[in-house]
């Protein structure tokens, strides 16, 4: 071996040199000049540079366990530390090695809720004091409650992409009331851990927490701090074995105006970051469990008479439904044999199931056996629905 050169921090050397650069590193005299800390404490100089001149073997580091298996290598195809590669930008893992508890929040995961953004407001956008509000959410209240919601832009948490929230203008009264999703496939989520996110907005301390019950035991997060800003609270719980219910949401404890946005429920310990559905696949979900047959005049069905005075339309669904649904419809009409408008003075459903239902109507007079008929609303504010809710 030759004799070793000098050398100096940053300096490259050959593989064969690498004792000088140990001995430089303690001081040894003779093996180069001690190393200081402003020496490598700058944008150029480092402790250690060393280049492999050999074209056929590319290795330039290799470190080993005390067992001989790898702990460390670097060569041409990038650094390898056991079981993970990182080549440049690209990291690659084994299979299977990156567990949920390891995920990110921004790692999208599919959503188990529907209309976790209040995208969807099929009943209305304003001044809605029901149970229903924007579709799949409803409202449990406590004793004395009260709440007017409506569709808000204003308010909507624009940082995660979306449209609309809820606005809940609530007036508390002797206990919680519970702003919640049903979920609907719960058999399947049994022994799973499942965790809610949702983005909420509001100026009142201690007042709001987000809320997972499974019918039997409830689950809070840490309460919004009510700094006016919009914050993101998680809730982690595991379904038991024997549930038959999941209900996510909010819970509320104090009068207040609360703004509810982007919620996600999903498997795993690890919240998720809103990721919005395509309109198209949000729609249909909510149809499963709403759906508005005809509003305003519209016409519900082409129909069929069977004497002058009944006539039978059957309906079906858009989608098919969760379960058999509450029908629900306001004043309606059809026309006689000469095409003038005829109240609806009685009517019957004759069936109902998830793929859709049958009316049996009746009118004074002026219908043909055996003729057809349309059978609509009989006036603007007048809508069929079906309320499909499991």
């Amino acid at each position: 071996m030759s004799p070793f050169a000098r050398v100096n921090p940053g300096d490259l050397i050959q593989a064969q040199n690498l004792n000088q650069v140990v001995g430089s590193l303690n001081g040894t005299s003779g093996q180069g000049v001690p190393i200081t800390q402003t020496s490598v404490n700058d944008a150029t100089n480092y402790a250690l540079s060393v280049q492999n001149l050999e074209v056929t073997n590319s290795r330039a580091l290799n470190v080993l366990k005390s067992d001989g298996s790898l702990l460390i290598r670097a060569d041409v195809n990038g650094v390898n530390l056991g079981n993970t590669t990182i080549t440049g930008p690209t990291l690659t893992v084994p299979n299977a090695s990156i567990g949920n508890a390891k995920l990110a929040s921004d790692v999208g995961r599919a959503s188990l809720l529907t209309n976790g953004g209040f995208e969807i407001w099929q009943r209305g956008t304003s001044g809605l004091t029901s149970a229903f509000t924007a579709d799949r959410w409803q409202t449990a209240w406590g004793a004395g409650a009260s709440m007017t919601v409506n569709r808000d832009t204003a308010n909507a948490d624009t940082a995660g992409g979306s449209n609309y929230c809820a606005a809940y203008a609530y007036t508390h009264g002797s206990a919680q009331t519970n702003v919640y999703n049903t979920v609907e496939n719960v058999l399947e989520l049994r022994n799973r851990t499942v965790t809610l996110s949702i983005r909420i907005k509001c100026s009142v301390a201690s007042a709001i927490r987000a809320r997972i019950w499974n019918g039997s035991v409830e689950v809070l997060s840490a309460f919004h701090t009510g700094d006016g800003t919009y914050q993101t609270l998680t809730v982690t719980t595991t379904v038991p074995s024997g549930s038959n219910a999941l209900y996510v949401g909010v819970a509320l404890f104090v009068s207040g105006t609360y703004y509810l946005d982007n919620a996600m429920l999903v498997v795993g310990t690890q919240p998720a970051d809103y990721v919005p559905l395509h309109p198209a696949d949000d729609l249909a979900r909510c149809l499963r469990y709403y759906e508005v047959i005809a509003s305003n005049s519209g016409v519900i069905a082409t129909a069929q008479a069977l004497s002058a005075t009944q006539f039978q339309a059957m309906l079906r669904f858009r989608t098919y439904k969760a379960v058999t649904p509450t029908l629900t419809q306001g004043a309606t009409q059809t026309l006689n044999a000469g095409g003038s408008p005829q109240a609806v003075t009685a009517t019957s459903v004759i069936y109902a199931d998830i793929y859709g239902c049958g009316y049996n109507n009746t009118v004074a007079s002026g219908l043909v056996a055996g003729n057809a008929t349309n059978w609509s609303l009989a006036s603007s504010g007048q809508s069929i629905q079906a309320e499909a809710n499991p």
